[in-house]
């Protein structure tokens, strides 16, 4: 054994070897058992990082909005008591005015005139989302309903889904009442979002990131790390005491 004068500085108490060998033997379960999910995150935290997400969100495909000149001596409606009103054009020589009720906080759609607009029809919205976007769409969909982990999820209900027959996995969702193109889904955003329900853990509708599955391997990699720092701490004075 070294002398005491000679051995290298360690600033760890010793810890007994069964004690070490417990520490092991958890380290490796709590390892094997975060291992799938560690390597989960790792995989969807690199697809987020070197994917660009204005790609995944299908921006380059807008294309620039077109200035408008607004007569407002046009208008003619009463304004009832709003913090939010939008004016804005939907189709080709068409003005629509969106006014928040302050109540719901729903966005309630009308003309310049004050009546109520009418939804976009099929043809209506082709045209709209060839005009707005460079995405040739020749097919339109009435969506009414939604699943959990729908693509279009978050937006209001109904929405037009267009798409180009030759090309279905680019489709453009548009509010029939606005005319805004509420979303564009691509492939590449299908795979961020897959790979964000595994980051996240919530294989439901893929926005809860406090699910309590997230909560329990977030502590298991935690203590995981913790029991792997100890040991390299117990090791190198486990060798200077054999020497």
């Amino acid at each position: 054994m070294p002398d005491e004068q000679t051995r290298p500085f360690w600033p760890f108490r010793p810890v007994s070897l069964v004690w070490q060998r417990r520490l092991r033997v958890w380290h490796r379960r709590l390892a094997i058992i975060a291992a799938i999910q560690l390597l989960l995150w790792a995989v969807s935290g690199t697809y987020f990082a070197f994917v660009d997400i204005t790609m995944v969100r299908g921006e380059p495909h807008r294309l620039p909005p077109r200035t408008h000149t607004i007569d407002l001596t046009a208008f003619d409606f009463p304004v009832t008591q709003t913090s939010q009103l939008t004016v804005q054009p939907r189709l080709s020589g068409e003005l629509v005015v969106g006014i928040v009720d302050e109540r719901t906080s729903a966005t309630n759609w009308m003309t310049i005139r004050g009546v109520p607009v009418l939804p976009l029809t099929r043809e209506q919205v082709i045209s709209l989302v060839q005009a707005k976007t460079d995405i040739a769409v020749d097919e339109a969909e009435w969506v009414t309903t939604a699943s959990e982990a729908a693509e279009y999820r978050g937006r209001e209900l109904p929405l037009w889904r267009t798409f180009k027959v030759s090309e279905p996995s680019l489709v453009v969702y548009v509010d029939p009442r606005s005319g805004d193109i509420t979303a564009i889904r691509n492939t590449a955003w299908r795979i961020w979002d897959f790979l964000w329900m595994l980051h996240i853990m919530d294989y439901d509708d893929r926005a809860d990131i406090g699910t309590w599955l997230l909560r329990l391997f977030s502590v298991l990699a935690l203590l995981t790390a913790l029991a792997g720092i100890v040991l390299y701490t117990l090791i190198p004075w486990r060798r200077r005491e054999s020497a």
